[in-house]
């Protein structure tokens, strides 16, 4: 009883802690009722967007919304795995009672998300910034919704869950790893605190708080177009500026910064086998970072029993690309941070 039990407060813990960060974050850009979206967003749910003409139009805009806060999920995934990392043999039964509490508790989460949405008048014309779309006529004031579908929150909570509980298998099974992990909390922690104050400094509450909730992304962002790979817009906007430039000094600082961390996660062993495991640990987080950082918005509209899309926007980078260039700069920055330094002692342990 007593495993189950701290299962379910990790479980709680966590769930928790996401919300919080999600209403601060909210609370900060003026939207806190989103609350509940956001956490399910979080885990990979996507929010559904429905609106309807007032007058009573046979006539429909449907949208769907694809993107993860991470600065949301990493918070919830720390604080799960930090409740059920213990050097004993139960963790397998704090992690299914925590995994199954979890999605539970996301499943209530995913049924609160929903409301209205305030949509001035003459909003029913899809034109704006798409200026080769077409424009749907949907005259007079629309009734708009939001909600986010039980299923897919409840199946991306149990992914994250399983996810922590597969970590903290890792770092007891091998010390190392948490010798590496536990590296890593005070310069995390600190360049969290360091991005926050800037954005609040430069950019006001607003900034701060889509710091909160998109910090990872704006990391992988910079690190990847550090390493050249480019993140686009599909299809391409007249609204939105293109970038992911290539210069050699983005891919320097990228990979250093890459490597570096990497680094301290697998610091023992020979340079070239040390080497080997950088790479395919970068190439790796490379991947996943790059998959958990796509954004995509749907729109399609619905009359008399047909549904025709009138917007696909997608925010991605390529993920073969990311690989390759993880792979070779984890290969290469790790050689070249063991040639440098050969001669010091805090290499050498």
């Amino acid at each position: 009883m007593r495993e189950v039990s701290r299962g379910l407060a990790a479980a709680v813990a966590a769930l928790l802690a996401m919300a919080g960060v999600a209403a601060a974050g909210l609370a900060l850009l003026g939207a806190g009722r989103f609350t509940p979206a956001v956490v399910a967003l979080a885990v990979g749910a996507p929010v559904d967007v429905e609106a309807v003409p007032a007058a009573g139009l046979p006539v429909a805009l449907h949208g769907d919304l694809h993107g993860i806060p991470l600065g949301v999920s990493l918070v919830g995934a720390v604080v799960l795995g930090l409740l059920l990392h213990r050097r004993d043999g139960e963790l397998l039964v704090r992690g299914a009672v925590a995994a199954a509490a979890f999605s539970a508790g996301m499943a209530v989460i995913a049924l609160l998300a929903k409301g209205n949405l305030a949509l001035p008048e003459g909003t029913g014309g899809l034109r704006g910034c798409v200026s080769t779309g077409p424009r749907i006529p949907l005259p007079g004031r629309l009734d708009a919704g939001f909600s986010v579908a039980v299923g897919p929150a409840v199946l991306g909570a149990a992914i994250l869950a399983l996810a922590v509980v597969g970590v903290c298998w890792l770092m007891t099974r091998f010390p190392s790893v948490a010798t590496g992990f536990r590296a890593l909390r005070w310069p995390a922690a600190g360049l969290a605190v360091v991005c926050f104050v800037a954005a609040w400094a430069f950019g006001g509450a607003a900034a701060a708080g889509g710091v909160l909730l998109v910090l990872p992304q704006l990391v992988t962002g910079a690190v990847l177009l550090g390493l050249g790979v480019p993140w686009m817009v599909d299809p391409a906007l007249p609204c939105v500026p293109a970038f992911g430039s290539f210069t050699p000094g983005l891919w320097v600082s990228g990979a250093l910064l890459l490597v570096s961390v990497i680094v301290l996660v697998v610091r023992r062993g020979r340079p070239l086998r040390r080497a080997a495991a950088v790479s395919a640990v970068a190439g790796g987080v490379a991947v996943v970072m790059t998959l958990l950082s796509r954004v995509s918005a749907e729109v399609s509209v619905s009359a008399f029993g047909f549904s025709v899309p009138v917007l696909d926007v997608r925010l991605t980078a390529n993920p073969l690309l990311a690989l390759a260039a993880g792979a070779l700069a984890g290969f290469a920055g790790s050689l070249v941070l063991s040639a440098l330094s050969v001669s010091s002692p805090a290499w050498k342990r």
